[in-house]
């Protein structure tokens, strides 16, 4: 009886103390200077105070393929709990324009204003500017976050 009791206590306190975290944000519509993007937030987090954040950006075409894949293919046993994706309309990596730099600027201030508001340890926009990787295929993904399976066949 009290190994039960015991085993009834450890279960509880794992319950109550525990932390599990899974966010999936997607909002496909939005525009500045009327440029159009997306932006995609995906968290899966056990026990983590840190939350390593990664930021992609890419275009519009391959954020929708990346925001159906990466809930799949990501593999809880990581570095990075937390994965934002930003897709640019006619985005071209080798040329990007002053608006598109406007609303990558506008989406690591939203980045940072969420860990603020969620009390997670903070990052300067100097630190999400220094480690934004930008995407031109998708395949490129898995070589950021540890990759449960590739379902790219």
């Amino acid at each position: 009886m009290h190994r039960l009791i015991l085993y009834c206590l450890i279960f509880h306190a794992g319950i109550s103390f525990g932390q599990n975290i899974k966010i999936e944000i997607a909002d496909y519509s939005r525009k500045i200077d009327g440029k159009e993007y997306a932006t995609f937030q995906f968290v899966r987090a056990s026990y983590s105070y840190s939350r390593a954040t990664l930021v992609f950006i890419t275009s519009r075409p391959l954020f929708l393929e990346l925001t159906k894949q990466v809930p799949q293919l990501f593999n809880i046993k990581q570095e990075h709990t937390d994965v934002w994706i930003l897709g640019i309309t006619d985005l071209d990596l080798k040329n990007v324009t002053i608006i598109d730099d406007k609303i990558i600027s506008s989406f690591l201030q939203k980045i940072i204003k969420y860990r603020k508001d969620n009390d997670l340890p903070p990052y300067s926009l100097q630190q999400l500017e220094n480690n934004k990787i930008f995407i031109s295929n998708k395949e490129d993904i898995c070589k950021s976050i540890s990759c449960r399976k590739h379902l790219w066949q």
